[in-house]
């Protein structure tokens, strides 16, 4: 009798061990839910899969959940006979598993701090970005230095993009990076749909306020800029008027010329 327990329980062992060496060989993944909006290291590793079935054609991977990795995913639903919901869930992931296309996929952040960093372009404000971005766009940006996110809405720019804080929550998380509002370059990246953008940003609000409505004339706009057209389109976000989005070759708007802080911080966001 004591045999046939022993015999028993050694069976259990071997089939627990057995199932937690199969779930950490069968997925690289380490989330249960992924979706649009998501930034994560294991965003790379399904668009990778999605790409060795066909649905991802993006030249690039990043980290970013975007609404081409939405596409992408709602693709291989349907083609698997999924719900298409864009989001990777347990279905999607266990369907990814049986196709081989996360096995033998090793885990890659694309963007790793103090180093160069696949995955984040150093694109041209002329040529790409300005064609890239739109007025109203949301952008979601990363501080390089301390990883946090927030998000901001594009309102207006020419030589670079002004932008404002989304939301009140956001100008907090830009307060808290910064230590206040403050002209400070910061190397950033920027993610918008599946790229990822080397960039350098200020946190000093200006040209704006608050309680008139965006694109009448005003006085006391903040920054020191005096009687002039309203550049505060957000309301609620507790910040007047914009703040400073610099790209490579982007120029300072009073002067037309390079800032050469914001472009040695793009280089830094870029891993240059």
């Amino acid at each position: 009798m004591k045999m046939v327990l022993r015999v028993f329980v050694l069976m259990v062992m071997f089939v627990g061990f057995s199932a937690n060496v199969w779930a950490a060989e069968g997925t690289s993944l380490s989330q249960n839910v992924y979706k649009l909006g998501m930034t994560h290291g294991d965003v790379q590793l399904i668009q990778t899969a999605l790409k060795k079935d066909g649905v991802f054609n993006h030249s690039k991977t990043t980290t970013y959940f975007g609404s081409i990795t939405k596409k992408a995913v709602e693709d291989f639903q349907k083609k698997y006979g999924l719900t298409a919901d864009g989001i990777v869930g347990k279905g999607t992931i266990s369907k990814m598993q049986s196709l081989g296309l996360l096995g033998e996929v090793k885990t890659t952040q694309a963007v790793s701090r103090g180093s160069s960093r696949s995955g984040v372009a150093a694109l041209d404000w002329w040529s790409q970005v300005s064609k890239m971005i739109d007025k109203n766009d949301v952008l979601t940006i990363e501080d390089l230095d301390t990883g946090k996110t927030f998000k901001v809405q594009v309102t207006a720019g020419t030589n670079h993009a002004d932008v404002e804080a989304l939301t009140k929550e956001d100008t907090a998380v830009i307060k808290e990076i910064w230590g206040g509002f403050s002209w400070e370059r910061r190397p950033v990246l920027v993610y918008t749909g599946d790229q990822v953008i080397a960039g350098s940003m200020t946190s000093m609000p200006h040209a704006g306020v608050e309680s008139a409505p965006g694109g009448t004339t005003v006085s006391g706009r903040s920054g020191g800029y005096g009687r002039g057209y309203n550049f505060d389109f957000v309301k609620g976000n507790a910040m007047d008027g914009h703040i400073d989005l610099h790209f490579k070759n982007s120029l300072r708007h009073k002067d037309d010329k390079a800032d050469p802080q914001h472009q040695q911080a793009i280089k830094k966001a870029a891993g240059l």
